[in-house]
């Protein structure tokens, strides 16, 4: 049995909870939720419905929590501003993460970080789970085998309702940014559509066009980027999807490679191929999978140093581009990231 502390109660915690209660093999023993971040409702009531959690000890001293516990790893789920010192916390406790991302919302705090995280010997898994679900599985798949040829022309699309924003999303030391926030899962979707092809340089636009009562949120972004083997791609993030019976988001990616292209629709869990000479099909999805629990499984014991694995280095390179690309749609300007 794994044993694990929940600290934060905002953002996609529940996802992370959701598995660890269908495997069965892990257990919450402490739960560290900020008022300020929970709203009314104590940590203890939030995760109430998860079998994880039953019995989990409450304490409003996180650094405490990990010291007198000694989880095997701290599912860290706090406002952007916050994700750093918790994720500190952890790593100075010798706790492996789970967490939001991104992992810091400044690139000097970002690169602190990761030293420490790189001397403590533990590793980090982002909540960017997508890469698990079935349409971008099966695209990812199709294109791994060689089925469009050499990925060239990258596009995604991350569209959310507005819905009910907190106050501290207009304040860019809490939220960090549209494009830190949102922008990470397209990155993490060209991520995986490339085998990990980097960012080589990125330039964006970011504005809030139509919530005019909370203009430091911005709800309109576009970006470009050139990658390092030279393809090229496009992402547009907004909090525009009409207020209705449809789903909060709509995720989409398109990959158009050297024989053919590839479109995924996320949410919509559907995936198209087509290729030259042969008529557009769809392709076969895969059953949808477990994201958080086979990375936990397979962490070294409490105690172990640990060197950082794929999914510690993809935390910080895509926290580091999602940065760099909310930098660019600051200063107006093409930034390099190499």
């Amino acid at each position: 049995m794994m044993r694990g502390v929940l600290l934060g109660a905002w953002g996609h915690w529940p996802e992370v909870l959701h598995e660890l209660d269908a495997a069965g093999d892990f257990r919450i023993v402490g739960i560290s939720g900020m008022r300020e971040e929970e709203g009314d409702a104590p940590a203890a009531r939030v995760v109430s419905g998860f079998e994880c959690s039953a019995g989990a000890r409450v304490s409003d001293d996180p650094a405490a929590l990990l010291a007198d516990l000694r989880p095997d790893f701290a599912v860290v789920s706090a406002r952007p501003g916050r994700i750093a010192e918790l994720v500190s916390l952890a790593a100075d406790s010798g706790c492996h993460v789970v967490s939001e991302k991104p992992l810091a919302i400044s690139l000097p705090a970002l690169a602190a970080l990761e030293m420490r995280v790189v001397a403590s010997g533990i590793r980090v898994c982002p909540m960017l789970p997508n890469r698990a679900r079935p349409a971008l599985a099966a695209a990812v798949a199709a294109i791994e085998s060689g089925a469009i040829g050499r990925p060239l022309v990258l596009s995604a699309r991350k569209t959310y309702k507005w819905g009910r924003r907190e106050p501290w999303f207009a304040d860019r030391s809490a939220y960090g940014g549209t494009i830190p926030w949102i922008g990470i899962h397209a990155l993490d979707f060209f991520d995986a559509a490339t085998g990990g092809d980097p960012v080589a340089a990125v330039s964006a636009f970011h504005a809030n066009l139509a919530h005019p009562g909370m203009p430091g949120c911005e709800d309109a972004c576009a970006l470009s980027f050139r990658f390092a083997s030279g393809a090229v791609g496009a992402a547009t993030l907004d909090y525009l999807r009409p207020d209705s019976p449809v789903p909060h988001g709509d995720d989409f990616l398109r990959v158009a490679g050297s024989r053919g292209e590839i479109s995924a629709w996320i949410d919509r869990n559907r995936a198209e191929i087509l290729l030259t000479g042969e008529p557009l099909r769809e392709l076969p999805l895969p059953p949808p999978a477990q994201f958080f629990v086979p990375w936990l499984r397979a962490l070294p014991p409490r105690g172990e140093r640990a060197e950082p694995d794929a999914a510690t280095r993809r935390a910080f390179r895509l926290s580091r581009e999602a940065l760099l690309a909310r930098d660019a749609a600051d200063s107006g300007s093409v930034v390099a990231t190499g």
